[in-house]
């Protein structure tokens, strides 16, 4: 894989990941917090389709699509698996949104950290979002999640 063509996933990947970080850490804003993942989700989708059609047989590519179709659908910023509630449902909830979307991140950091055709940054970037949903679970589970 060219370096040249993951220029621009890698930029936008960047921009996804500064707004979640404003929106987790600074606004306290699901919104922004969701609003990047959400956005962050569509860069793999539409990367790993258009080599999914070049070559249908790819099935990993049609693979990660999916997940990140999943991820997107979850990451919509309406509603809120990020609200300060203490309702044990919808911790509970809570909890099994940000733990799938922490699997996803962490499987995919780990994938993509092993492997010297794809640069490293992108990998890091998944990480920010394991990270991110593991300050999430740990705010939920003590009951601080301060979220607008």
């Amino acid at each position: 894989m060219e370096v040249n063509e993951l220029l621009v996933p890698t930029v936008l990947g960047g921009i996804c990941i500064l707004i979640s970080v404003y929106g987790l850490a600074i606004a306290k804003d699901r919104k922004y917090a969701l609003g990047g993942l959400f956005l962050y989700s569509l860069i793999p989708i539409s990367h790993r389709m258009g080599i999914f059609l070049e070559n249908p047989e790819d099935y990993f590519s049609l693979v990660t699509a999916v997940i990140f179709v999943c991820q997107a659908i979850i990451a919509i910023p309406v509603g809120g698996f990020l609200s300060p509630n203490s309702d044990s449902v919808q911790k509970t909830w809570s909890l099994k949104v940000q733990l799938t979307i922490l699997v996803i991140n962490a499987s995919f950091a780990a994938l993509i950290l092993s492997d010297p055709m794809v640069p490293t940054i992108i990998g890091a970037y998944h990480g920010i979002y394991a990270l991110m949903m593991l300050v999430a679970i740990s705010k939920t589970l003590a009951g601080k999640m301060d979220m607008k």
